[in-house]
């Protein structure tokens, strides 16, 4: 009975891959902040934002979600802030920080 548990339980866990995408990006600004903001650990933050580099993820969207969001432990404050980034991005075709390069 155990496994056919657990076999439901993961496949009522499916997240699309633009959740998974979304939730990258808020973990990231998660760590970012606390080595940032609450750590002041110049060298993890260096390190997270070359893993924010590896992983290819968007750099302004963890900038707003760091700097636009009060409340990085707060999922649904960061939800928030992302959907009014992504509908203002939308809107205003904004253009990203290396896209001029």
């Amino acid at each position: 009975m155990g496994l056919l548990q657990t076999i439901q339980g993961r496949l009522l866990q499916y997240d699309s891959p633009s959740r998974q995408l979304q939730q990258a990006h808020f973990d990231a600004a998660r760590r970012l902040a606390q080595a940032q903001f609450q750590l002041a650990d110049a060298e993890l933050s260096q390190r997270l934002w070359q893993d924010v580099a590896d992983r290819d993820l968007d750099v302004d969207r963890i900038l707003n979600l760091l700097y636009g969001c009060w409340f990085q432990d707060d999922p649904a404050a960061l939800r928030a802030a992302d959907a009014e980034f992504q509908a203002r991005r939308q809107r205003e075709l904004i253009p990203g920080v290396f896209e001029h390069c």
